[in-house]
């Protein structure tokens, strides 16, 4: 016997859906890259990814308000990292998973 969804489970698939929207653009998943040795500043990213100032800025924000990505002030100075260390593991197990799957595959954005 297969048990309906209720509606806490409902909300419950949408914050994981919104979750992961986080993790579904290159942009952020290049920012991603860049802070899993710790915080950096705007710069730092830029330097890292070679994307403009404005590019960053509005994909940090879509970070900070999805709560995948925190900042700190220190002086004139912003620091970002991500939020919890789970989020790197998950960005980790995401490219374990990949690593084996074929450029045939990686080269099919059908879905």
């Amino acid at each position: 016997m297969q048990i309906k969804l209720d509606q806490e489970g409902i909300l419950r698939l949408k914050l994981i859906s919104k979750f992961f929207k986080g993790f579904a653009d290159y942009s952020r998943l290049c920012i991603f890259e860049s802070l899993m040795e710790g915080e950096k500043t705007v710069t730092e990213i830029i330097e890292f990814t070679g994307f403009s100032q404005s590019k960053i800025s509005n994909h940090l924000k879509c970070l900070r308000e999805s709560d995948l990505v925190e900042a700190r002030q220190e002086g004139k100075f912003i620091y970002y990292s991500m939020k919890d260390e789970k989020i790197k593991t998950i960005f980790q197990l995401a490219k374990e998973v990949m690593k084996d799957i074929s450029e045939e595959k990686l080269n099919c954005m059908k879905y």
